[in-house]
């Protein structure tokens, strides 16, 4: 990946986990996606699993793993 690519990745990656940590504090589910980086949280909220089921399709059939977990360092996937 270009170290521009990258970058941006990176950015995109940092947006979610602000997401992520401001959801938490309000107990809330989520689903958001940019451009390199998307996250979710759900307890049961059918929109938001609607949102990340078709993300899950989107992402199958453009080449992405859609249980990529790039919040952990080993790779381990989230399903």
């Amino acid at each position: 990946m270009k170290n521009e690519n990258r970058q941006k990745v990176e950015v995109a990656r940092q947006f979610c986990q602000a997401v992520k940590d401001l959801a938490q504090n309000y107990n809330l589910p989520f689903f958001v996606v940019t451009d390199g980086a998307s996250a979710t949280s759900n307890n049961g909220c059918e929109a938001v699993k609607n949102a990340r089921d078709h993300h899950i399709r989107w992402e199958q059939e453009n080449g992405y793993d859609p249980y990529e977990d790039w919040s952990k360092k080993d790779g381990t996937k989230n399903q």
